[in-house]
């Protein structure tokens, strides 16, 4: 999916077979292709915005400054890297089957999608990590205090 030379044909088994190698634009019509560019791109700024605002709560609210909610900080900031950098660079190449920008940007464009990728992923583990640990802490609190 992230290979860079799709346009050759992949051999399997004993490479007397080829798969087939169509992009995605021989394969869907004109309009069909239109509606997913533009799904894809609506997706890209949902994620922009949505992150945007996000960061930007965090920047004015000063209650919102709690350890924990810098995870969702850092969510954020991943997210919106996601947004703003990989999916637009993802786009073309979805719609043609082809890498279109250069072998450096599509090594740039690969690592940065693994790695904010695995940063959100990272940081949502951390977020439910924190949250178990502020609900049994609480419980034990409660048990040990007689709930008072």
């Amino acid at each position: 999916m992230h290979n860079s030379t799709a346009e050759t044909p992949h051999t399997a088994g004993t490479g007397n077979e080829t798969l087939s190698t169509q992009s995605p634009s021989s394969e869907f019509s004109l309009g069909v292709l239109v509606l997913l560019a533009f799904l894809m791109v609506l997706l890209a700024l949902v994620t922009i915005l949505g992150n945007i605002l996000v960061i930007l709560a965090f920047i004015m609210d000063r209650n919102l400054r709690h350890r924990s909610n810098y995870f969702f900080l850092n969510l954020a900031i991943s997210d919106f890297a996601v947004g703003a950098f990989c999916m637009p660079l993802y786009i073309p190449y979805a719609l043609t089957g082809t890498w279109h920008l250069g072998r450096g940007l599509c090594k740039i464009w690969l690592v940065m999608d693994y790695l904010l990728c695995a940063a959100s992923v990272f940081n949502i583990v951390l977020i439910s990590y924190d949250r178990f640990l502020s609900v049994t802490k609480a419980m034990t609190i409660c048990v040990t205090t007689g709930g008072d």
